[in-house]
């Protein structure tokens, strides 16, 4: 089969190869796809860098999640058939197959095509565990960052679906926005992060602040949490030093956790997770703009993808098909 395969971490365009390798057998409670579609994340290039919770063996074929139709059922595997289409989340997606663990596999539903179901098994199930992690009360008030992320846009439309107040942070040329989520309204727009955050605390400081960035803007939004409120760190964009007091935490008793999507996977209970892909894929048969394709190219052309991505001026992800 061909893949897309790299020897050692670093650079995607140094390190990546397409070559022809053997088709994996499913081990034991896996299952072996037939990948349709797969999409290329932040998480895949921290992967092929070797700064990824998920560590790369040698060779290692790239990539993280994907789509495709199911082939074959390794032993102990139930609840599965050959013929399903399915999401699933495994090192190796950037190949004609691909093995996962079948606790990693998600059946998708007709109503929802390939190059939105490629892209389930992250950013969804990640915006639906953050909620999960808050565990808040309806009206209470939701601080997302990086607030133009695919994530960002998932998890606000779930949180005003369950009636929370939820605010956008996003990057204003060398200043700062918040926006209502609701109306795309800006609430505060200033030249630091802490001055669009104090303008955007008019009425109530933030019950949990959802953040993709981290370094030292941590301390700012720390700074805006409500007395017992949470943050969550689930990204690092920023992966900079931060000099915290303990006051910060202690005075206001507040929560400060990190958030990796596999490790909630691991602990999230079967009752959680039927509930978020019932959730999830209604929400994405409904509204399958949530999850914007950018642009498509076959695994031959692997470097022209990542080269597009690199830009950074698409909306939306770029996939590799076939």
């Amino acid at each position: 089969m061909q893949a897309v395969v790299f020897e050692e971490p670093g650079n995607p365009l140094e390190v990546l190869g397409v070559r022809d390798v053997p088709v994996p057998a499913p081990a034991p409670g896996q299952v072996l796809v037939r990948v349709a579609a797969r999409p290329i994340q932040p998480a895949d290039f921290l992967f092929i860098g070797g700064r990824y919770p998920i560590k790369p063996g040698s060779p290692q074929v790239a990539g993280l999640e994907g789509a495709g139709t199911i082939v074959a059922c390794g032993p102990g595997v139930g609840g599965f058939e050959p013929g399903e289409r399915v999401a699933f989340r495994s090192p190796g997606a950037w190949a004609e197959f691909a093995v996962a663990a079948a606790s990693r596999v998600y059946r998708v539903p007709p109503s929802v095509a390939d190059p939105v179901a490629c892209q389930f098994s992250l950013n969804p199930v990640t915006a639906w565990g953050l909620l999960a992690e808050c565990n808040l009360a309806s009206s209470s008030r939701v601080l997302v960052t990086a607030g133009r992320s695919q994530v960002a846009g998932i998890l606000s439309r779930l949180a005003l679906l369950r009636g929370l107040e939820v605010t956008l942070l996003v990057r204003d040329g060398a200043g700062y926005v918040a926006l209502d989520a609701r109306t795309q309204r800006a609430i505060s727009r200033q030249a630091t992060l802490s001055e669009t955050l104090q303008g955007a605390i008019g009425n109530g400081r933030f019950h949990a602040i959802l953040d993709a960035v981290g370094g030292a803007a941590t301390v700012a939004l720390i700074n805006a949490l409500e007395p017992r409120g949470r943050l969550i760190s689930y990204g690092i964009l920023d992966d900079g030093d931060i000099t915290l007091k303990a006051s910060q935490i202690l005075f206001g008793n507040v929560t400060w956790q990190g958030f990796g999507i596999d490790g909630w996977l691991e602990h999230a209970s079967a009752g959680q997770l039927e509930s978020a892909q019932h959730g999830l894929w209604a929400l994405l048969a409904e509204e399958p703009g949530l999850l914007p394709v950018a642009g498509s190219f076959s695994l031959a052309n692997v470097a022209e993808a990542i080269r597009v991505v690199q830009e950074n001026t698409q909306r939306g992800k770029v996939l590799l098909v076939g």
